[in-house]
């Protein structure tokens, strides 16, 4: 697992993004709501699509290809 990496410009997570969890345990988890801290590197709450379980990761972990892939940006989603 790559912790220390630099991302690609405009690689931002935002509330709304869809990521798949890789693994065992995977599954489909959607950014709910950014937590910026002073002293903690930023980290996200997710919340499972077809289930009731929630998580809370670094960011930096949803950018990282052997723990999540992006399944579409915020910004992909058709406003109702």
């Amino acid at each position: 697992m790559a912790l220390f990496h630099r991302r690609a410009r405009g690689d931002e997570v935002r509330p709304g993004d869809v990521f798949r969890k890789v693994g065992t345990y995977g599954g489909n988890w959607t950014v709910d709501r950014i937590f910026d801290y002073p002293d903690i590197p930023r980290h996200v709450r997710l919340v499972e699509r077809a289930g009731s379980r929630a998580m809370t990761v670094a960011a930096t972990l949803l950018l990282d290809p052997e723990a999540f892939t992006r399944i579409s940006r915020a910004e992909d989603i058709p406003a109702p």
